[in-house]
C-alpha cells in the first residue's frame, strides 16, 4: 500500500491519476498498426478455413498456402507481447472500476458495502496470448492431441511458479481455478484462428496440421 504522502498529488487532483494512466497506456500501446493486425487476423482465419475445407475434401493443401498461414501467425505472435500487457492492465482496471462503482452505489447495491468489496479481486491474471502459447506447447508435448484433463495438467506444469494471483482464484460456477477456465475459453478462439482442429473428438484438443 502506498504511503499517504506518495499519493497526495492524486488526492489533491484525481484527474492527474487519469492523465498518468493514459500516459502509461500510450507508452505500452504499439497498436498503431491495429488496422493492419485486424486485416492479418482476418486473412489468417480465411486461410485456416480454406485449409480445413481442403483437408476434409481430401485435396492436397498447397505448401504456399500453409506457408502463408505460418507467416501470418508468426507476425501476429510477434505483436502479442504488448497486447498481453495491455490485456492484463484492462483486466485490472475493470476490477478497479467495479470496486469504485460498489463504493459509490452505482452497481444496484447500497454504497459502503465493505464486506462485498473484500470479495472483489483486483489481482492480475495471465494474458490470453500467454495461455495460447502454453496450449500449443502442451499439445506438442502430448504429440499433437490430448484429452482436456491431460492438456490442462501439462499447462499447469509449464506455468508452475509463474501463475499470477488472479489465476489462482477459485471459480465456484465451474469448479476450477481461473486460469483453467481461461485456458478453455482461449481454446475456442484458437479454433476460430485455425490453430486447433474444429473436428476433434469430444473431450479432446488437437493441433491443426501446420501447428504440429
Amino acid at each position: 500500500m502506498a504511503r499517504h504522502h506518495d499519493i497526495k498529488p492524486f488526492l489533491d487532483d484525481p484527474s492527474l491519476l487519469m492523465d498518468t494512466f493514459l500516459a502509461v497506456i500510450e507508452a505500452l500501446d504499439s497498436s498503431g498498426e491495429d488496422d493492419v493486425a485486424q486485416e492479418k487476423e482476418a486473412q489468417l482465419r480465411e486461410i485456416a478455413r480454406t485449409i480445413e475445407r481442403l483437408e476434409k475434401a481430401g485435396v492436397p493443401v498447397p505448401d504456399t498456402l500453409r506457408g502463408e498461414k505460418t507467416r501470418l501467425a508468426s507476425e501476429l505472435a510477434a505483436q502479442s507481447e504488448g497486447l498481453t500487457t495491455l490485456n492484463r492492465l484492462a483486466d485490472g482496471m475493470e476490477a478497479v472500476l467495479q470496486d469504485l462503482k460498489e463504493r459509490i452505489g452505482r452497481n444496484g447495491h447500497p454504497a459502503g458495502n465493505r464486506k462485498q468489496r473484500r470479495k472483489r479481486s483486483l489481482s492480475l491474471k495471465t494474458g490470453k496470448e500467454v495461455l495460447r502459447e502454453q496450449i500449443l506447447q502442451a499439445l506438442r508435448k502430448l504429440g499433437g492431441s490430448g484429452r482436456v484433463a491431460e492438456v490442462i495438467e501439462e499447462i499447469g506444469k509449464q506455468l508452475e511458479g509463474k501463475l499470477l494471483p488472479g489465476d489462482l482464484e477459485w471459480r465456484e460456477a465451474t469448479n476450477e481455478y481461473a486460469w483453467q477456465n481461461n485456458v478453455k475459453w482461449e481454446r475456442y478462439q484458437m479454433i476460430k484462428d485455425g490453430l486447433l482442429r474444429s473436428d476433434s473428438p469430444r473431450g479432446h484438443w488437437q493441433l491443426s496440421e501446420d501447428q504440429k
